[in-house]
């Protein structure tokens, strides 16, 4: 399986298209593996091979290096997220942070996200959350597909860890939320190695009637007391 790596992305991200004109061309889906910053992203869209040149996702893409992506009056919009760059702290892009202490809650457009606790086992790291639509009109869904799980960014003496959704999520996976509705419930992703963990940045994506929604909560873990089955 052939790699694609990526140093770095600066200030925009390009990718290149096809003329809607252009004819005899043959596309098709490739196995690559995608890194960034040497760890590898996990695209739920598979790259496009056409005459030779890889095309990428444009919003998981974007999203992994810390973008967000929509879709405006015929134009697409990437933008970054200033306001982790005014925090403390460190991630794995290199952007400033604030670690935080849980229980965190955070809002965006309408849209309010509050995760509660952790809970470690042998093959999930679950996350107790609730997830409260204040829209008027959307309904609300979560994508489960693009939620992220790093451990351990900057920890001395312990790599860093990244991981995807588990197999198995029945709260939130075929669940839609009702405008003023909201759900409680866990989040599972796949379980990490290490189990005496530093810090977490969680990434959980909603999926709105016409855009996403896409929350970072990066929790402080020192000193915390984990939930168990």
């Amino acid at each position: 399986m052939k790699k694609i790596g990526m140093g770095f992305i600066c200030g925009a991200i390009f990718f290149t298209g096809i003329s809607a004109s252009a004819s005899n061309l043959t596309a098709e889906t490739k196995d690559y593996q995608l890194f960034i910053d040497d760890k590898e992203q996990v695209l739920r869209d598979k790259p496009i091979s056409i005459q030779g040149r890889i095309d990428l996702p444009v919003r998981e893409v974007a999203e992994a290096v810390g973008y967000e992506v929509a879709f405006e009056n015929g134009t697409i919009q990437l933008r970054s997220n200033r306001n982790d760059e005014k925090k403390e702290g460190t991630t794995s892009s290199g952007r400033n942070v604030k670690l935080e202490k849980i229980p965190i809650t955070q809002k965006l457009k309408d849209v309010e996200v509050t995760v509660h606790a952790i809970r470690l086992t042998a093959s999930t790291t679950d996350f107790e959350v609730t997830v409260k639509n204040n829209t008027d009109d959307e309904n609300i869904t979560v994508d489960l597909l693009s939620t992220r799980v790093e451990a351990n960014n900057n920890v001395a003496g312990k790599p860093s860890e990244t991981v995807g959704i588990a197999p198995v999520n029945p709260d939130f996976g075929t669940v839609t939320i009702k405008p003023k509705k909201e759900i409680h419930g866990w989040v599972s992703t796949k379980g990490l190695v290490e189990k005496n963990i530093g810090n977490i940045a969680f990434r959980l994506t909603l999926r709105g009637n016409s855009e996403k929604r896409t929350f970072t909560f990066h929790i402080d873990c020192k000193d915390m007391k984990f939930r168990t089955l």
